[in-house]
């Protein structure tokens, strides 16, 4: 019997990373979608050195076959982000708008794929995919373009809203037709799959507009030079705060390649043509103090962004200093407040002045408040709740008032959980195993291949490199050589170095050992190894990374 399902990889357990699922046909035999296709960031303590993580679609790219189309609802990273380095494992079609299709191309190029697999529509025509039919409806967004996916199945309709918000009066495209969302709710909707991100939130996400003249008079107040930084990809944002520094007689220069490039994307894709006459950062050194304006990537505290190499006085061409002013036209990202503040308190240390939304009102969500989401409810009547978009305390709260405003059921259904929907409910069928994907330099790892493991390790714990050459009888033919990383130089009680205890307890076990034992290679490395880390948890409290080399030199 043909069911429809729902199947989260990413997203629904979290705030990002986002990959859904969703099929139609016998169990075991459906035919899929998948809606969007994003990257997360993972913290330095959890991943050392990794820059980016994906969800692990293995559970789909098993079904490759199976899977007719992926549809990206819009350009932020945790949506779109991974389609270049994934797509090999679909191979097929990957569907969305103008502004997202150019990112999604240039992904793609960038990961050797062909962008010619990205097809360009338009709001409001529907795509044809196997039992699937997918409408892109224009929602507002922090982002331009950003859609809600109406699907239609057999069963019914479903209504995945992807992040948005009510801006009545955004910067660009136009305000949410709500009359168009009543007459779908008119047509019935089945289920709901609802962002989830600021069901905590009261009241209303606030619009774009209205920052328009807090930043001009924000502005007006600075002396030096103006440097501020928000989300690369609100290019509403990034025109608001142009506009604010041309009102304040200030030329715009942009430092970032992710925000100049996201500006190029508006231009090309006609969605922003109107973005305010940048100038260079050549042409910024002509350009006097009190008359420059910097547009500046790096608002979550990011190591390798413009804000954080002008904090470290590093950047090559955009220096600030006492008098000068930077200004965060964002949120901190819930994981990201370490890093962020460490940026804010360099930059007071070179005397610049700091204005955060905090102390103006320079910052709005892009995401619907619990105000929002209950008018989309409105608007819609669902017959179901699906929560996703958000950590499990989100979705939890967003299934307890979606019943309260009016939704039959509400259903927290979390990553790897196949939710089978029926017209008179739904119920969890299946657990698929779910993990990650790193990107770790130019290399994808899964997170079960242990480089990330083991890195971890080092970092906790330090590492011990130990050389031995031995004669053909096992015997030491030079004292053994011992480096270790990470490690101090001296142990809690003095002495001699570390290396050098850590060595003579190394040899002490070989001279020791029964010579059956110091003839078999393997047997000498746990040897040696647990005489290394003995001594290393001896000296200094930790059991370090150990790695051996055994030379055996042979008589002609």
């Amino acid at each position: 019997m043909n069911g429809l399902y729902y199947l989260p990889l990413g997203g629904a357990d979290e705030i990002g990373m986002n990959m859904y699922l969703y099929g139609y046909g016998p169990k075991g035999k459906q035919r899929w979608i998948m809606v969007d296709c994003g990257i997360g960031f993972p913290d330095a303590a959890h991943a050392p050195g990794v820059e980016t993580m994906t969800p692990d679609p293995a559970f789909i790219a098993e079904r490759k076959d199976k899977l007719d189309a992926i549809f990206i609802t819009h350009a932020h990273e945790d949506h779109i982000g991974a389609i270049g380095s994934l797509w090999e494992q679909f191979g097929v079609p990957v569907y969305c708008t103008a502004f997202p299709s150019e990112i999604a191309k240039r992904k793609m190029e960038e990961a050797g794929q062909s962008p010619k697999q990205v097809k360009t529509v338009r709001h409001h025509d529907p795509v044809k995919a196997g039992d699937f039919e997918v409408t892109f409806f224009p929602m507002t967004h922090s982002v331009p373009e950003t859609s809600a996916l109406i699907i239609r199945t057999p069963l019914g309709t479903l209504f995945h809203t992807a992040d948005f918000k009510f801006d009545p009066a955004p910067v660009y495209g136009e305000a949410t037709d709500t009359a168009a969302l009543t007459a779908i709710g008119d047509e019935g909707v089945l289920a709901i799959i609802c962002d989830s991100t600021n069901v905590f939130e009261p009241g209303r996400s606030g619009g774009e507009a209205a920052l328009a003249e807090p930043l001009r008079e924000v502005i007006s107040r600075c002396k030096g030079k103006v440097a501020a930084t928000t989300f690369a990809s609100n290019v509403a944002r990034l025109k608001l705060l142009a506009d604010a520094a041309n009102a304040n007689e200030r030329a715009v220069v942009v430092a970032g390649r992710a925000m100049q490039r996201m500006i190029e994307t508006g231009a090309r894709s006609g969605v922003a043509a109107d973005f305010p006459q940048v100038i260079t950062e050549h042409q910024a050194r002509d350009v006097p103090d009190q008359n420059l304006f910097y547009l500046v990537t790096g608002s979550q505290g990011e190591g390798r962004a413009a804000m954080a190499r002008i904090a470290n006085g590093s950047h090559p061409s955009v220096s600030l200093d006492r008098g000068d002013t930077v200004v965060f036209s964002s949120k901190t990202i819930p994981g990201n407040e370490v890093e962020v503040s460490r940026i804010y308190n360099k930059l007071v240390e070179r005397g610049v002045q700091v204005i955060d939304s905090d102390a103006a009102p320079i910052h709005v969500s892009g995401h619907a408040c619990r105000d929002e989401l209950q008018e989309l409810y409105g608007y819609l009547r669902p017959k179901f709740s699906i929560p996703m978009h958000g950590e499990r305390r989100h979705l939890r709260e967003h299934a307890d008032m979606a019943r309260t405003w009016g939704a039959e059921q509400a259903f927290v259904v979390t990553n790897g959980e196949m939710l089978l929907i029926e017209a008179d409910g739904a119920k969890i069928v299946d657990d698929v195993p779910v993990g990650r994907l790193y990107r770790d330099g130019d290399v994808i790892i899964g997170a079960m291949d242990g480089v990330v493991r083991d890195r971890r390790k080092m970092a906790l714990n330090g590492h011990i490199a130990v050389s031995v050459i031995l004669d053909d009888s096992g015997q030491l033919v030079v004292e053994s050589d011992v480096r270790t990383t990470g490690a101090p130089q001296k142990g809690r009680k003095g002495g001699a170095p570390v290396d050098q205890q850590i060595a003579e307890a190394v040899d002490d076990a070989i001279e020791n050992a029964p010579k059956a034992k110091r003839k078999d290679d393997a047997q000498l490395e746990d040897l040696i190894t647990v005489a290394a880390r003995r001594m290393a948890n001896k000296l200094w409290g930790k059991k370090p990374e150990t790695v051996v080399f055994i030379t055996r030199l042979e008589d002609d």
